[in-house]
């Protein structure tokens, strides 16, 4: 039993997801406690109409290159958004999702280091945790499989759509007439990143107020404005 609970803190790999462990467990502990449900559980992450999306900023999904509709163009989801599918992130809730991972994860580095000896590696050690990640999220596929056909029992349909018609954000980027940039909004205290466009091409300046007024039929681009204020009455 000693030796157990040494190899739980030796090496530094084993070291590093024990002490995460126990923050999840200690997460986990507060949200039965205080009867948290379950969807309660994705902690303010946001996905997308299309689950999953690890993020509501369209960038990765947008070609911005050219003016007007024709330089707006769906593409391909990237590597990070697949990996979600992947693990069925939007099916089951984010939380049980990452904790299967770190669970398994921390069970990988448990068995790894037990065959290999990390020991002497001082902190380059923890790149043993890169591998094992690949391996910890093939079995996070399988392992949360079943819990797909739970929660589709149970009616779980996944984070919904935010509606950012009328909502009030902040330029991160100088546009004109028909050129697309990206404004910043917050979303129950978490800051998401858009596209916009001005809605009748004016120009609109970095750090200037605007306001949702439209969404483009083609693209997740959305049409703004400036905010109006007292001093345009």
């Amino acid at each position: 039993m000693q030796e157990f609970f040494s190899n739980l803190m030796h090496p530094l790999p084993n070291a590093v997801m024990t002490v995460i462990m126990g923050i999840l467990a200690l997460y986990w502990l507060v949200v039965f406690f205080f009867g948290a449900g379950f969807e309660d559980l994705d902690l303010g992450f946001d996905f997308d109409v299309d689950v999953p999306e690890p993020d509501v900023d369209v960038a990765d999904n947008l070609d911005t290159s050219g003016p007007g509709e024709e330089g707006i163009e769906k593409q391909e989801p990237g590597f990070f958004t697949k990996s979600l599918t992947y693990l069925n992130v939007g099916r089951v809730p984010f939380m049980l999702v990452l904790s299967t991972f770190k669970f398994l994860l921390w069970v990988c580095t448990l068995i790894a280091t037990q065959f290999i000896q990390v020991t002497s590696w001082g902190l380059a050690s923890l790149l043993i945790l890169i591998p094992l990640a690949f391996v910890a999220i093939f079995f996070t596929h399988y392992a949360t499989n079943p819990l797909v056909r739970f929660f589709h029992h149970i009616g779980y349909k996944g984070e919904e759509e935010i509606d950012f018609l009328g909502r009030i954000g902040k330029m991160v980027s100088n546009i004109h007439d028909t050129k697309t940039g990206t404004a910043e909004f917050v979303v129950d205290k978490n800051p998401i990143r858009l596209h916009v466009r001005s809605m009748d091409g004016k120009p609109l300046k970095y750090g200037e107020k605007v306001i949702v007024v439209d969404e483009t039929d083609k693209g997740n681009v959305y049409l703004v404005s400036r905010e109006l204020t007292i001093d345009d009455i």
